[in-house]
């Protein structure tokens, strides 16, 4: 699955999965521009993802960018192109999270979810889509969740903008075939990250919860993620268009 010449853009792919996105993409052969809030990870013990690309050789540039803001993602797209000549591949996945039962939900938490997850990917979809016209290996990659495509507890946000983002998968994919531009999405189940740490570390409850749910023997890893993404990026993809690939450990099933 061979990315050489190819230019690919990741929205938080400092941290976590984006992290992992990034770095599999760019050893690949890709250029990569990490478009993030932040350059350096969440967690002081995951490695920086501009040290693994430097050692890869990897062609690659940090844009801060805000994704909720269509400003900052039409200038952060434009240094892309600016940058590297062009767009062939998009990954969404700037993504935020809280759990709150609905009628005790926040308003600020449900318009940063709703900003973030769901307004961010159409944001960066909208300003990539016209540069990926022009390529001959246009790819979106959007982050989904399993709680994109079926309920999970105290969490009316999250999975409202997941959910967002799994059917606006399906709908772009059905409005820009005619390009050939594959729009798909991931659908991650349990992974290992800076967003569920604190949970991991303190509730012990949700974590026997997790293990209940998830049927293979461990949580999932950045990378298994990673691995998804750069399938979907790839040629390799070529037919797959409007799919919701699952990678959870066999709890969705």
């Amino acid at each position: 699955m061979n990315l050489d010449g190819r230019v690919a853009f990741v929205t938080g792919g400092s941290s976590g999965i984006g992290n992992a996105i990034t770095a599999t993409l760019g050893r690949s052969g890709a250029a990569v521009v990490v478009a993030d809030v932040r350059r350096e990870p969440k967690l002081d013990d995951e490695r920086s993802v501009f040290d693994a690309l430097d050692e890869a050789g990897v062609d690659h540039l940090f844009v801060e960018t805000d994704v909720s803001d269509p400003d900052a993602v039409e200038e952060a797209i434009s240094e892309t192109v600016e940058t590297f000549g062009g767009l062939d591949i998009l990954v969404n996945n700037a993504g935020v999270f809280s759990q709150y039962m609905a009628h005790e939900t926040p308003i600020e938490a449900w318009d940063t979810m709703l900003d973030v997850n769901l307004r961010g990917t159409f944001l960066c979809c909208r300003e990539a889509i016209p540069h990926l016209r022009e390529s001959d290996n246009g790819k979106i990659v959007n982050l989904s969740s399993v709680s994109g495509l079926k309920g999970s507890n105290n969490s009316a946000a999250y999975c409202a903008s997941k959910g967002g983002i799994t059917n606006l998968t399906r709908q772009l994919a059905v409005d820009y075939a005619a390009d050939e531009i594959n729009v798909n999405a991931i659908a991650p189940g349990v992974i290992e990250t800076a967003q569920n740490a604190h949970w991991r570390a303190t509730d012990d409850e949700q974590v026997r919860r997790w293990e209940q749910e998830t049927p293979w023997p461990r949580f999932g890893k950045p990378q298994d993620v990673g691995d998804a993404a750069l399938f979907l990026a790839s040629d390799r993809s070529d037919f797959v268009t409007g799919h919701i690939l699952v990678v959870d450990g066999g709890r969705f099933a």
